[in-house]
């Protein structure tokens, strides 16, 4: 309870604590998501981690789910949701940061990159060029979306944004295929050598990004059709957006240092 003095009157304001699950169970999800790389990678149990990274991402988007949920069922756009999204990016640097910074010093320090017995064909630039151009594209889709909500055109916003979504999902969609072509046909995987630890390790993380950028994109939908994201309630969308264009970033570095450098240095 505060009291504020306006014009000799005093006005009393209470301020009530809400107390909310939610904050909790996305924190355990995002918890065990380490946990389960650590589990397949460092202690050797692949089954064991891959069952509790599928736990875990289960946890995390009912968490997000509920939470956001709870936050537009207010009536104010208010809250410090843009600050949120900028120090949890930043977070996110340092995580990729650490990845990247490990990755470099391990083909700085080894005479031939990728290692020799990286079979022929990785890594797969060829695929790395649509990839590439689906999520620079998305960049462009989720920013006119984001522009069509500013004038409250909801329509074109829903239709932007679906364009975005589905741009992202075929992202995905070439990833799998990659993986599973690197693997079954290539013989290519986290344990072959270096290379292949690292580049398991990175693609994967950044995917698992894209996807709870396609999760969000589609909550934000959800929220539009009940008309709980218009022109004066932009926060998630603007959101949304920010957490999008890094992650188009973070794959600039990727197809960069992943794909082009070792593609290069092997004189393919």
């Amino acid at each position: 309870m505060e009291n504020v003095m306006h014009g000799g009157k005093s006005e009393v304001h209470h301020h009530e604590v809400e107390l909310s699950v939610w904050p909790l169970i996305t924190a355990v999800g995002a918890f065990l998501l380490p946990i389960s790389f650590m589990t397949s990678f460092s202690w050797g149990l692949s089954s064991v981690g891959i069952i509790l990274a599928g736990v875990a991402v289960v946890i995390l988007i009912v968490g997000l789910f509920g939470w956001l949920n709870e936050v537009h069922a207010k009536k104010e756009d208010a809250g410090l949701s843009k600050i949120a999204i900028l120090v949890f990016i930043a977070s996110e640097v340092a995580l990729f940061g650490g990845l990247f910074a490990g990755y470099l010093y391990a083909m700085l320090f080894t005479g031939t990159w990728p290692p020799a017995n990286t079979p022929e064909g990785v890594p797969p630039v060829m695929l790395a060029i649509p990839m590439t151009i689906f999520l620079l594209s998305s960049s462009f889709t989720i920013h006119t979306a984001e522009d069509k909500l500013a004038h409250g055109d909801m329509g074109g916003f829903k239709g932007w944004l679906t364009f975005t979504t589905i741009l992202g999902a075929l992202f995905i969609a070439f990833m799998v295929y990659e993986w599973h072509h690197l693997i079954a046909v290539e013989n290519f995987t986290v344990r072959t050598n270096e290379y292949g630890t690292f580049f398991y390790t990175i693609t994967g993380f950044h995917g698992s990004h894209v996807i709870v950028g396609l999760v969000m994109q589609i909550f934000c939908m959800i929220l539009a059709a009940g008309a709980k994201i218009g022109k004066n309630r932009q926060t998630l969308m603007k959101v949304t957006g920010l957490y999008w264009h890094f992650v188009d970033l973070v794959w600039l570095l990727v197809v960069s240092l992943i794909y082009v450098v070792p593609f290069l240095k092997a004189g393919q």
